[in-house]
């Protein structure tokens, strides 16, 4: 953590642009389209979406506006249905007057992308990754979508690098969730991302989402013992494997175990396993430190220079739980994308998006251009680790937390404040501990 002391900056605002809810549409407002889902198994980023865009509207309301126009957010909900997302696409897409959307994980999005290329409308995704497919700006075309997530492609890249040269590894075996990925997309990046960095991918595996018994997978991966294990499913399952671990004595130590005649890998995971560190709850003594997933830098929203906490707390009295910072900044790219060509048509927002340059607005800068419609490069990805309030224990080499974990640091929440994930426990209970390094960084 010490080595992101001085990274944090401060948001100037978005040159003034008002935010605001407004019920119908008017001649001096600024149409923004939001698909979201609001309701069923995925509510919770709808969640996420909602707060977020309250929290962005609450502040730029508070700090002017745009020759007195302000935005309309039209929020739809795509529940849990595939074709409710190509429906309200329609929908608001079908509206002369919208400066373009947010997909924010709505179900059904590669169904519309053929569409969404047709159409030319600026749309700027929030939890999806096409950039990981190369089907952001594929190659000799051009695209009005955009990505507001860090490409898991790029999280890969940043743990193979340090396997490889921080840890001298050899050897990664992949543990997935099939329900989750059916098309084998992780197995492909993992391959891809290890391969370069020169670890041999020994063995797949792969699971259901309501499995709980892990023996028999993690027992043909101990006969071939690779260095890395990396899990890819839920914060259950994440628990639930490390737990196995533990029962078969293959729990991890530290590198030179993990190196070692018997089998003790070091765990590493998808951050939708282990960023939040639900799973070192529920998996307990047998979550070990030094396990590792990574992150987008923005995304360490409880940093005290990062905006996107201060404006939930002050307008909305609430913390944030990660994403949040994501959703504003997306909403803030088509802001900025019509700022820049000084009209809301829909082709010149794109080219506006392309040569705004980079922009603060939640938490760290951002941009596009023309051949990179995704916001963010390699170097804003960090790795993430779990360590325990009572400070770390030994490893080869040590690991060193930052003096924003000693008594009174700068990240211990207000009393009556939830906090958030990955922030320390007030009754001491394990957490992940972000460790600043950026892609390629020692």
């Amino acid at each position: 953590m010490a080595g992101l002391a001085g990274i944090g900056v401060v948001s100037t605002g978005l040159s003034g642009t008002a935010f605001s809810s407004c019920s119908s549409g008017s001649d001096d407002t600024l149409k923004i389209g939001v698909i979201a889902p609001m309701s069923g198994p995925a509510a919770a980023m709808g969640t996420v979406a909602s707060t977020a865009l309250d929290a962005a509207v609450a502040h730029r309301n508070a700090t002017g506006g745009l020759e007195g126009r302000k935005v309309e957010v039209l929020l739809r909900d795509s529940g849990a249905e595939v074709g409710s997302g190509s429906r309200l696409y329609s929908e608001l897409a079908g509206q002369p007057d919208l400066i373009g959307l947010l997909w924010c994980g709505a179900l059904g999005f590669e169904q519309v992308l053929p569409r969404i290329r047709e159409d030319g409308i600026p749309v700027v995704t929030v939890f999806e990754d096409p950039f990981s497919a190369d089907q952001v700006v594929p190659r000799g075309q051009t695209s009005s979508l955009f990505q507001m997530q860090l490409p898991e492609i790029y999280g890969h890249q940043t743990l193979a690098d340090y396997a490889a040269n921080d840890r001298q590894y050899a050897s990664v075996a992949l543990l997935y969730d099939s329900d989750v990925d059916p098309e084998g997309r992780t197995e492909r990046l993992i391959e891809q991302a290890y391969g370069d960095a020169g670890l041999e991918l020994v063995a797949v595996e792969t699971f259901a989402t309501e499995d709980t018994d892990f023996i028999e997978q993690l027992r043909r991966l101990q006969g071939l013992a690779p260095h890395v294990l990396y899990l890819d499913g839920g914060p259950q399952s994440a628990a639930d494997i490390v737990i196995a671990l533990e029962t078969l004595g293959a729990a991890y130590v530290d590198t030179p175990t993990a190196k070692g005649p018997e089998w003790h890998p070091h765990i590493f995971g998808a951050p939708m396993a282990m960023a939040s560190g639900e799973w070192a709850e529920l998996a307990g003594q047998a979550a070990k430190s030094g396990t590792l997933t990574t992150g987008h830098l923005g995304g360490l929203i409880y940093l005290p220079s990062y905006s996107i906490a201060s404006w939930m707390g002050e307008f909305l009295g609430r913390d944030p739980v990660g994403g949040e910072e994501l959703v504003a900044d997306a909403l803030a790219t088509l802001i900025e994308g019509m700022q820049k060509a000084g009209t809301s048509d829909r082709n010149r927002v794109v080219q506006g998006i392309e040569t705004m340059g980079s922009r603060t607005f939640a938490t760290t800068p951002f941009s596009y251009e023309a051949d990179r419609h995704v916001a963010f490069t390699p170097q804003d990805t960090v790795i993430l680790t779990l360590e325990r309030l009572r400070g770390p224990v030994p490893t080869d080499p040590p690991y060193e937390l930052g003096i924003e974990w000693g008594p009174g640091g700068r990240l211990r929440r207000r009393a009556g404040r939830r906090h958030p994930p990955g922030a320390p426990h007030p009754r001491g209970q394990s957490g992940g501990l972000p460790r600043g390094h950026g892609h390629g960084a020692r």
